[in-house]
Formats: C-alpha cells, sequence, structure tokens
C-alpha cells in the first residue's frame, strides 16, 4: 500500500540523532535553541520557539496574545480539530467562519463575522498553500498563521507564517518537515517572542498559564539535518506535482491549478464530482492510500448548520487528497497515477 504521506530519512537524519545521543544530549538544550535560530533564519524572522507540537505552539500564541474567556477568534471551518481545540483550551471562543473556492479564509467570510469581541483571525494556509494573510491586516487585530501544512511556501515574496503577528509550524512526522513531533512559533516582535519563551519555561504570569510541552535536543537534531536538506524537498515536492499536472490533465477531475504559483504542494488535492468515499475504497484497492482534504468540519463538531458554510460544505464533498511528498519514488508515483487512470477508466 503506497502511503498518503511519510517523512523523508536518511543517513544523514540517523547521524545527527546518534552523535546527540552520544553526547547525551537528550532534553531541552542548546540543539532546540539552534533549531529555532535556524527555523528563524530560515523563513526570514526574528526568532523562534520550539514546542512539543504545532498544537502547542498554537496554544502558546494564544496565550502570548492573552486571548481568553470573552475573547473571541475567528478560524476556517474547514480545518483540522486540533486548531479548534486550541482556541478552547486557552479559554476563548472559537468563531467559525467559510472558506473560498482554495480552502482558505477570505475577506468576505471573515467581515461577516468580527465582532468587538475578536481578539484575533487565524489564517491557515492550507495543504501548502499560502493565503494573502496581507489582506486581514485592515480588520486591525492580531493575526496568527496557521503554517502547520506550508512550511517553506510562498506568496508574491512573503514567506507562509511570517506576515501576520505570529506564525506557528508543525513538525510532525506528516508535516513538510519532521522532527517526529514537535512544533514552533515564530514572530518578528521581541515582546512576544519573550513572553512565549517565558510561557514555555514556566517563568510567566501570563493569565497563570504556562506550555508545559518542550522540544528536546534529540528531535532537534534531526529536524537541523532536515533544515539542511529542505531545499531539496521543496524541488522533489514541485518536480512531482508538475508531473501530476502533466499526467493528469486529461482525468475527468479538477487539478489545483488556480494555487499553483503559491503552493509548495504538502497535498495535491483534487476536485472530484463522485462520492469521495468511494473513491478511498477504490484507490485502497489499487493499493493507494487517498484521504478527504480535512476528516470534518468543525461546525459539524460544534453541532452547527451547514447553511452558513456552503463553500466549506461544497469542498469537503469534493476534496480528494493523493500521495505527493519527497520520500515518494518515482514508481510509486506511477503506480498513483495508473490508479487514478483505473478509477477514472481513462486511457
Amino acid at each position: 500500500m503506497i502511503p498518503h504521506s511519510r517523512p523523508w530519512l536518511d543517513a544523514s537524519d540517523h547521524e545527527a540523532i546518534a552523535l546527540a545521543l552520544s553526547e547525551d544530549a537528550i532534553a531541552q538544550g542548546a540543539r532546540v535553541r539552534a533549531f529555532e535560530t535556524e527555523v528563524a533564519r530560515y523563513v526570514g524572522v526574528s526568532d523562534g520557539v520550539a514546542v512539543a507540537s504545532g498544537t502547542a505552539a498554537l496554544l502558546m500564541a494564544l496565550s502570548a496574545l492573552e486571548i481568553g474567556s470573552g475573547d473571541e477568534v475567528i478560524l476556517p471551518t474547514y480545518v483540522c480539530e486540533a486548531v479548534l481545540d486550541a482556541v478552547l483550551t486557552c479559554g476563548a471562543t472559537p468563531v467559525l467562519a467559510d472558506v473560498g473556492p482554495t480552502w482558505g479564509l477570505t475577506v468576505e467570510s471573515v467581515s461577516e463575522r468580527v465582532s468587538s469581541r475578536t481578539a484575533a483571525i487565524l489564517v491557515v494556509h492550507p495543504f501548502g498553500i499560502a493565503m494573502d494573510t496581507r489582506s486581514f491586516a485592515p480588520f486591525g487585530v492580531p493575526i496568527i498563521e496557521d503554517a502547520c501544512q506550508a512550511f517553506g511556501a510562498r506568496r508574491e515574496g512573503d514567506i507562509a507564517g511570517t506576515t501576520g503577528t505570529i506564525g506557528v509550524f508543525s513538525f510532525h512526522a506528516t508535516k513538510c518537515l519532521t522532527t517526529g513531533e514537535g512544533g514552533m512559533a515564530v514572530s518578528r516582535d521581541p515582546d512576544l517572542l519573550d513572553r512565549m519563551r517565558r510561557l514555555r519555561e514556566g517563568h510567566s504570569s501570563i493569565r497563570g498559564k504556562r506550555i508545559a510541552a518542550p522540544l528536546s535536543d534529540l528531535q532537534a537534531a534531526l529536524g537541523l539535518s532536515q533544515l539542511e536538506r529542505y531545499p531539496a524537498f521543496l524541488a522533489r515536492r514541485r518536480e512531482l506535482a508538475d508531473r501530476y499536472f502533466q499526467e493528469l490533465a486529461d482525468l475527468p477531475v479538477r487539478l489545483p491549478e488556480t494555487v499553483r504559483e503559491h503552493s509548495m504542494f504538502f497535498r495535491f488535492p483534487l476536485a472530484v464530482s463522485e462520492n469521495v468515499d468511494a473513491l478511498i475504497r477504490e484507490f485502497q484497492g489499487h493499493g493507494v492510500h487517498v484521504r478527504r482534504g480535512v476528516d470534518a468540519l468543525l461546525h459539524h463538531k460544534l453541532g452547527l448548520s451547514g447553511v452558513d458554510f456552503p463553500q466549506a460544505e461544497r469542498l469537503y464533498e469534493t476534496t480528494l487528497s493523493i500521495p505527493l511528498y519527497p520520500a515518494l519514488s518515482d514508481d510509486e508515483q506511477r503506480s498513483v497515477v495508473k490508479a487514478c487512470r483505473a478509477v477514472w477508466r481513462a486511457s
């Protein structure tokens, strides 16, 4: 079975971890600090604060902005449940908004939800697609960028996660760059960086919180090794995506052409007309694991009607994600293309 995602690990990664082990560098220490510095340098911001997961990084960002009870956070309904969990954990009220045709928040959807209680807008960069973060600045509230699926994605010179108030990345095993588990919040604001670091270390009284979820030097060693090869990761993703655009152009599906110039292709989402669950079973029969764009819509989780989220409802029923990751071999990609042709019965 060709998996939907798989980390790209090589001998240099193994050597980096072995070296960390040989030096008894296991807990949070110098390698974590180096990883924070190098990630910040890579995306072009002042600094970063690493923690154990992307969700912890998002909670840390919300807490550093002193968002809590009585505050509202606008976020898309088309996103993983962990984003909602972070908002609820900090005590704020999640205000769900519909998305546009490219799976992300739009100015129009946010304008319908902004109120005097809005404390932040959570802009998600889905599937590796860099959203137009600057378009939300006129609302005059902090912008948290969830770039967990878009590390290195660019849009008109802006790098995902660096245009808003705070950007958040994930380094889970399924993400663009991995430390096994892990995440980081980055910012250009030294005061926010200091707050986040104090939150992580337990030296802050910001709403009485502490983010007790450190990254380890062992994980950071892997992250530093992966970061050295990351340009090759992005080049490989582009190569695979370009091949899909070429090989699948004649199939009765819509390819993500409209986002081609500002996506680093963490995922390759197809717009289909058939039942997605049935397609997933068909692909499984051909030895290929495919998925919906998201497992569930957040408004379903909260028991809200889909009437206010028509675009998200449509995308949920029509988006199918096929395998695309640097570790996908050319032979495996040919098998995915073959499966697509078999499923849609094209020659």
